[in-house]
């Protein structure tokens, strides 16, 4: 507590708020939610966050906050940024702990030509997700439908437990759910789900099917024995045995820095992990 406290009164409460407007793609406001922080009003800044995104436990953990909203924080011309990400990460946190719904956060808007109208959305992960939850917002019937038993998609398969813990994912999916969207499990685009049968049953369908591809990307020498994916390693978790073995991760972006991390924790001591 008392270090989010310090973390949130080192913020200035910018006027022109460059953390929001050129910093975050959502345009969450910032120097509001954290402000509400500084004078313990912790429901209320939950308020202020909900207004434009839904992921706040997500976001907190996992944003490359130095390339955004941090990186765009007057604090950091001279010195260190606000820790935005930990602030937002708490104010999730504090709503779980205190039970503040996102049912009650969010201003419904007064939408009554919208009222009859049925939305699908294919794929469950944080653009599904986010995209339900702003439409069921404003009153839409809106239906998810999701190709694995779980929903989340990324956030689940794609982003190791010890950068974004499960939990957090569950507790947003369960939230945002909480709306009164309808979800089909188990329902694959091209296989037991057909885009022109949604196009008649609803009046809009929104496709949020991730820009995953696979593992094979064109390049020599990736069709040999032992060469893998990225992703394909951390959604379906095929890891080889790294016992003594050297392995060479070619990138450096968050796909290429999450397959490090979780290769040196599946590897013994006497396997080497080049970046």
């Amino acid at each position: 507590m008392k270090e989010i406290e310090e973390k949130a009164n080192y913020c200035l409460n910018c006027k022109i708020k460059p953390c929001s407007l050129k910093g975050c793609p959502l345009g969450n406001n910032i120097p509001e939610f954290i402000k509400a922080v500084k004078e313990e009003k912790y429901k209320e800044a939950y308020q202020i966050l909900s207004e434009t995104t839904v992921l706040p436990g997500v976001c907190g953990k996992i944003c490359p906050h130095m390339k955004q909203c941090q990186g765009s924080c007057v604090r950091g011309i001279k010195g260190e940024p606000v820790s935005i990400g930990d602030i937002e990460a708490y104010i999730f946190q504090k709503a779980v702990e205190e039970g503040y719904n996102l049912k009650d956060a969010i201003n419904k808007k007064a939408m009554p030509e919208l009222s009859d109208k049925k939305i699908a959305i294919v794929g469950g992960g944080p653009a599904g997700l986010t995209c339900a939850a702003f439409l069921a917002k404003d009153g839409l019937d809106v239906t998810i439908y999701e190709k694995y038993d779980y929903l989340g998609g990324l956030l689940v398969h794609g982003i190791p437990d010890f950068r974004l813990p499960k939990e957090n994912v569950k507790e947003t999916v369960n939230r945002i759910l909480d709306l009164g969207i309808k979800v089909e499990y188990n329902k694959e685009l091209g296989k037991n789900l057909k885009l022109e049968e949604l196009e008649k049953k609803y009046d809009a369908v929104f496709l949020s099917i991730g820009a995953n591809k696979p593992a094979k990307m064109g390049v020599t020498g990736e069709q040999l024995d032992g060469v893998y994916g990225g992703n394909e390693l951390l959604e379906y978790k095929t890891h080889p045995n790294y016992e003594e073995k050297v392995v060479s991760v070619i990138g450096g972006g968050n796909v290429a820095m999450d397959c490090s991390r979780t290769i040196k924790r599946l590897r013994s001591k006497r396997s080497k992990c080049y970046l």
